[in-house]
């Protein structure tokens, strides 16, 4: 996979998509999967803006099915249950636990039958999937087993416990990866770092400006539909059509965090609430992510930065809902932050966009395009279908069956995942640990042999980056030379684990800048450069 911006310019496109998020590449995959020529391109690096604050867990409907919506529920077991099917490598079984308590909403047996009822809507979760992803039927605990598996609470009111599962991505950045390899590979054109500055209209849309953020020169690209799927960013990449007109996209936005710390819990990720507000810490890799937060913001999609205010505000909350965590600022290893598209929005409270947006602008006289807004990982890739089942239309095509709900992505074409992992772990290249391969089974699926042929054409490629960092020198040069790395920050944050859970330390970051210098042709001022950006992710600022 490598930025060809040539590819970029040369052609007319049948869709360009606007924006790499999870809705963005989820729909270049299905578009690309059902024979459209498709670019896809972000002013940023794939999954960096709001996809890169994932509290990581696939849902399976249980809110949905709070407030009645069944169909919803319905919708969001069959993505889980894809997404296990599609990247096994990367989406496993999780189990949660809710306490009881003498209130209403968190009684004992209200909860028994209304999780009774859970299982009985979703009876094909487990339908033709690896044994290994099956997820068994939920089950009330007692107050022992609840407060043993969940030490974190306060057990005044605590009555006992209600376990169920849902699932969890190891590696979000991986998995919005994969649909944009999996898209290439089907003949996609994909660029980073590549924004949308203007719009080509003739008697309809036919393209946009675009200018490449890395040297800022200018160029068009020709499409027969853009699908402006840039999150946060939509509004404001459709306003400049709209000029005098209302623009039909939401505005306002939340402000969602997620903190990844220290590790707090065993094998459960675990609820507790603050006030009215539902928290939990879930165990993730070697550590934990608690959240999520959401809170009003009253600017604009660039003005984003943590600030020890709203971090320390949440973290009363988190102190409210696990009090025996105990949780202080210097155990956060890394905030994850992002915006969310909200309907309403007052200075204290802030409610989110709830289901995902699609809107064919012909409707508003701006033929050409679509546009895709939406805040759930989990129905991502439905949503993307309904979108590209839209493109379709606005192409006058009857739109093709859609195939990615069984069609592994790059990486996921695995029957068994524990007879995958038992031969990657045994495996035995020179100097790679077990450990290491099991990593890299987990992040890269079947092409994890790809980075071992690094390893094998680069001498000392095999080592780690650090004595602090386990990823490899192989890892950091297969992203540059494989996977579009053009930033320190895109291999370190988001294709390797090295900085994902937290800062890998400076000499890992030096080192890691010192082979993409190597590779890109960096200067010690841009290393530099490189380096001190990477450093403001893990900073929390003072007001």
């Amino acid at each position: 996979m490598t930025r060809d911006l040539n590819r970029l310019t040369s052609r007319e496109f049948d869709l360009l998509i606007i924006g790499a998020g999870i809705y963005g590449v989820a729909a270049a995959w299905d578009a690309a999967l059902r024979g459209l020529e498709v670019a896809i391109i972000d002013r940023g690096d794939f999954g960096g803006g709001t996809s890169f604050n994932s509290a990581k867990t696939v849902h399976g409907g249980v809110r949905s099915l709070q407030r009645g919506a069944i169909r919803e529920m319905r919708e969001y077991m069959t993505e889980r249950r894809t997404l296990c099917r599609i990247a096994p490598h990367l989406v496993h079984p999780l189990p949660f636990l809710m306490p009881t308590t003498f209130s209403l909403k968190q009684n004992r047996w209200l909860l028994r039958a209304y999780f009774a009822l859970n299982d009985a809507l979703s009876r094909d979760r487990n339908e033709s999937l690896d044994t290994s992803k099956h997820l068994p039927a939920s089950r009330l605990i007692s107050r022992d087993e609840c407060l043993h598996l969940n030490p974190l609470i306060d057990p005044t009111r605590v009555t006992g416990g209600i376990v169920w599962h849902d699932c969890q991505i190891y590696n979000t950045d991986r998995l919005a990866l994969s649909f944009v390899s999996s898209a290439v590979e089907r003949g996609a054109t994909a660029a980073n770092y590549v924004d949308c500055t203007g719009w080509l209209r003739d008697t309809r849309v036919v393209g946009i400006t675009a200018t490449d953020v890395l040297s800022h020169e200018t160029f068009d690209v020709r499409a027969k539909v853009v699908l402006n799927a840039a999150g946060p960013w939509a509004h404001k990449v459709v306003e400049p059509l709209f000029a005098g007109r209302h623009n039909p996209l939401v505005s306002t936005l939340s402000k969602a965090m997620n903190l990844v710390t220290k590790r707090l819990t065993g094998v459960h990720a675990v609820a507790g609430m603050a006030g009215s507000r539902l928290l939990f810490a879930a165990p993730w890799r070697e550590f934990s992510i608690v959240g999520t937060s959401h809170d009003p913001h009253r600017g604009g999609p660039d003005e984003l930065s943590v600030r020890r205010n709203t971090v320390s505000r949440f973290l009363r909350d988190v102190h409210a809902a696990f009090p025996g965590a105990r949780l202080k600022l210097g155990d956060i290893r890394l905030v994850h932050r992002g915006f969310l598209p909200a309907v309403t929005s007052t200075p204290r409270r802030v409610a989110l966009l709830r289901k995902s947006q699609i809107r064919d602008h012909r409707q508003d006289g701006r033929d050409g395009v679509v546009s895709v807004v939406g805040t759930r990982y989990t129905t991502a890739r439905r949503t993307a279908e309904q979108a590209v089942d839209l493109v379709f239309d606005v192409l006058g095509q009857t739109p093709p069956p859609c195939e990615t709900a069984t069609t592994p992505l790059t990486g996921g074409d695995i029957e068994s995942f524990p007879a995958f992992l038992e031969h990657t772990v045994l495996q035995h290249p020179n100097g790679i640990s077990p450990s290491a391969r099991r990593r890299l089974g987990l992040s890269y699926g079947t092409g994890y042999e790809a980075v071992f042929d690094v390893m094998h054409e680069e001498p000392g490629s095999s080592t780690p980056l650090s004595d602090e960092c386990d990823v490899t020198r192989a890892e950091i040069l297969y992203a540059c030379r494989e996977e579009m790395a053009m930033k320190l920050s895109d291999a370190v944050l988001r294709r390797t684990e090295a900085g994902s859970a937290g800062h890998p330390g400076s000499a890992a970051l030096e080192e890691a800048a010192r082979l993409m210098a190597r590779e890109l042709g960096w200067d010690a001022t841009r290393m530099q450069r490189e380096i001190d950006d990477v450093e403001r992710v893990y900073r929390i600022y003072d007001e």
